[in-house]
């Protein structure tokens, strides 16, 4: 059996997805539509002939109560043998096949206004039932669409949520391997530094021990020369003498 989607559905009765939703909520004691597993709504051929249905007795200004009726009609109808189906009964000999004649004479009016109370009273209570049983299955359907709903956005925000800590986490593992290879880079060179600075220090150590030697050496020369030049002058002055 082929099914249609809500839309082409909508489509092929001729009214708006929102129309069809109403009238599912409206209706739903009497019409329920299969749904696939994802949640969509499947229609085939016969639930599109109901609604067009509706559409006509909306259309001829009935009322919901009335249509919900209607459609109950056409399903007892649709489920009876075609060699069973009668003619409508005649409501008025049943009507007064349940009314006694003799109490009629006796009290009048105040009978037939309690016949007629307790018929009011029957059809209420079972129109009353049924807007009770569509409300209630209205809510539900609400409740559900509004729980489906939940579990989608909750879905999709996790997804958000695991999709930006992955984001993060990339990111945080690229900015400390980053990290990592600049302080490598900046032991690397202070590595050289301190080497080149020690290399600098003992060329100055030894700058400053051969300076020193060197003044050693000259210290030691003025010492000779001056011993030498004084005990030359001692010399010639005992000569002179």
């Amino acid at each position: 059996m082929k099914t249609y989607t809500l839309r082409e559905a909508a489509k092929k009765i001729g009214v708006t997805a929102r129309d069809l939703k109403q009238w599912e909520k409206q209706f739903a004691g009497s019409i329920t539509i299969p749904r696939a597993p994802g949640g969509a709504r499947l229609y085939n051929d016969e639930l599109i002939e109901r609604f067009r249905h509706i559409r006509a007795w909306l259309e001829d200004g009935r009322r919901p109560a009335e249509v919900a009726d209607m459609i109950n009609q056409l399903d007892a109808q649709q489920a009876e043998p075609a060699g069973e189906r009668t003619a409508p009964t005649d409501t008025t000999v049943m009507e007064g096949e349940i009314i006694d004649p003799p109490r009629l004479l006796h009290q009048g009016m105040p009978y037939i206004a309690e016949q007629l109370a307790a018929r009011l009273k029957d059809d209420l209570v079972r129109a009353l039932k049924q807007e009770t049983n569509r409300t209630i299955e209205q809510a539900m359907g609400e409740v559900k669409d509004r729980l489906d709903s939940l579990a989608d956005q909750t879905a999709a925000a996790a997804e958000t949520v695991r999709c930006s800590l992955r984001d993060y986490e990339d990111a945080w593992q690229q900015k400390t391997e980053q990290l990592h290879e600049h302080l490598e880079t900046v032991v690397a060179i202070c590595r050289e530094e301190k080497a080149r600075q020690e290399e600098e220090r003992k060329r100055l150590e030894q700058r400053i021990l051969e300076r020193e030697k060197a003044f050693r050496e000259l210290v030691l020369s003025f010492r000779q020369t001056a011993a030498s030049s004084a005990a030359t002058r001692a010399h010639k002055w005992w000569k002179f003498w």
